[in-house]
């Protein structure tokens, strides 16, 4: 709870609590009861972030480094997604469209500048309207951001949106030092100040990322480890490689190879069923997929079932939908929507004026293991008469061509990331200023199907309202999910309460190592 009207706070949650959890994941690792003190966690990583400027980021690996050196406004349980209090220690609405947050007073950025209501203001609106912005869908339910108090803000939305307690969880409420941007500018992308438990030392592009604590941390008694050494390592055999010979202590997002190979080890293995998915962003803003039985043909011509068995050993979970089918907010109806027909998938292609196949030009990612998976969905596409010119780049150029200005491509194979709040996850992937909507289209009815899932806090109705928003975008397919992933994540027993989390985003403000 916070310090707040408490009755307050649970109307504000009531539509943002997330899974059950149980169903979905092992049972959250146990804390333990007398952390030690020191130590520096060596953390085998990939791939290299694009940008460690939270509102600039383009991609889920980037969360490993940005909560290294960055706190957010709100807070959230591993396990369950609940917000809960961070840099604002209270909140509630105090009516459908008035948040207010009241701030820690015991704060400061990395660079001595002071945490405040103006700090807080400085960084909304950047998100708001900065051109870098890469976040602008998710608060572009704010009309204005009202300093309040030194240490008190108001948010005066434009339209209720039950999903912004969850969205200040994320990069848009991740804090940034005021002065570090006005004296860096696009600079500051690759030096980061925040206010988090530790400040970077050094980022070496795909070699090494150094942070060292925080003295000043705000959070008593935290962090507990002196400092974290990321080796960003674009292979997840190599990190593993590294885990057994003692050169790390911790490798996160491994394959299921690498799982085998540690089971035999002496090492802890965690696997964690993720809301992050590996799919195909479509840019349905023009032809050929902006017919809407194309994007339905490449939905029909991918067989989930065998691709999880060839990539992932059957440990991830097929899916037509980007909500798992065990989130209080998934429809059970839609979740398998599309089953593998490539007869039907051809029959699709004939109607929409291409008897004889397509092509359709696509980018992805270039380490390994992404490259398999593209290997598989390819041929798969093949059978169906689709036919992929595939550009592999690493993540972030990837998402830059695609994303960007250029609007490379047609498609995208990717891991897709997950967000706190199903609202927020929506809103990212398909509305008209969305980063993540490579034509910048909305649909007719997106809009107002989405408005309704924000409108409400109540989760019975919020439920109801996600059931016909899922449906409308898997059956106008405008995504190619495919499989949700497992998140295996590998270290060392020394390591202690590591948590990877629903959305596999896994902060270590409160790991320890043991001596």
């Amino acid at each position: 709870m916070t310090d707040r009207d408490p009755i307050d706070r649970r109307a504000v949650l009531a539509g943002t609590a997330a899974l059950s959890g149980a169903a979905l994941l092992p049972g959250r690792a146990k804390a333990e009861t007398e952390p030690r003190r020191g130590g520096v966690l060596r953390w085998a990583q990939a791939p290299n972030p694009g940008s460690l400027d939270p509102v600039t980021g383009r991609t889920a690996a980037e969360f490993t480094f940005l909560q290294i050196v960055h706190d957010a406004l709100l807070d959230f349980d591993p396990v369950t997604l609940d917000p809960k209090p961070g840099l604002a220690k209270a909140y509630a609405f105090e009516d459908p469209t008035t948040f207010t947050m009241d701030l820690v007073e015991n704060a400061s950025f990395h660079d001595g500048t002071p945490f405040d209501a103006d700090a807080v203001k400085f960084n909304l609106d950047r998100a708001r309207t900065d051109p870098r912005s890469n976040v602008k869908a998710d608060v572009a339910t704010i009309r204005a951001v009202e300093v309040a108090g030194k240490y008190r803000v108001i948010l005066r939305l434009e339209r209720p949106n039950a999903a912004l307690p969850a969205i200040l969880t994320d990069r848009s409420g991740m804090m940034v030092s005021p002065t570090n941007i006005k004296q860096n500018g696009a600079n500051a992308d690759q030096s980061p100040v925040g206010t988090g438990p530790w400040k970077l030392e050094s980022w070496r592009n795909n070699d090494r990322f150094i942070a060292r604590r925080n003295e000043n941390y705000w959070r008593p008694g935290l962090p507990h480890l002196d400092g974290i050494n990321v080796a960003i390592m674009g292979e997840p055999a190599t990190a593993l490689r590294s885990l057994i010979a003692g050169e790390n202590d911790l490798a996160t997002s491994l394959g299921p190879q690498q799982k085998l190979l540690a089971d035999r080890s002496k090492l802890t293995t965690q696997l964690t069923h993720s809301m992050g998915m590996v799919g195909i962003y479509l840019n349905y803003g023009r032809p050929p997929l902006s017919d809407v039985r194309v994007r339905q043909a490449l939905n029909y011509a991918i067989d989930r079932d065998a691709f999880n068995q060839a990539i992932a050993m059957g440990l991830d979970v097929p899916t037509s939908a980007i909500i798992p089918s065990e989130h209080w907010a998934c429809d059970p109806q839609t979740a398998s929507y599309y089953k593998y027909d490539p007869g039907k998938a051809r029959a699709l292609l004939a109607e929409a004026g291409f008897p004889n196949g397509i092509d359709i030009p696509m980018l992805g990612w270039s380490d390994q293991i992404s490259m398999q998976r593209q290997e598989v969905i390819v041929t798969q596409l093949g059978r169906a008469g689709i036919r992929v010119a595939l550009t592999p780049v690493s993540p972030s150029a990837s998402s830059t061509m695609f994303f960007g200005s250029a609007k490379q491509g047609a498609g995208r194979m990717a891991q897709i990331a997950a967000r706190p709040d199903p609202s927020q996850e929506y809103d990212n992937l398909f509305s008209k200023d969305a980063y993540f909507n490579a034509g910048g289209v909305e649909l007719e009815g997106y809009r107002e199907l989405l408005d309704a899932t924000m409108a409400i806090t109540d989760r019975a109705a919020r439920k109801a309202a996600f059931a016909k928003l899922q449906r409308f975008v898997v059956e106008t397919a405008l995504l190619v999910p495919i499989v949700f992933n497992t998140s295996i994540n590998v270290h060392h027993p020394r390591v202690k309460n590591f948590v990877a989390g629903l959305i596999a985003k896994p902060k270590c403000t409160t790991v320890w190592l043991d001596s």
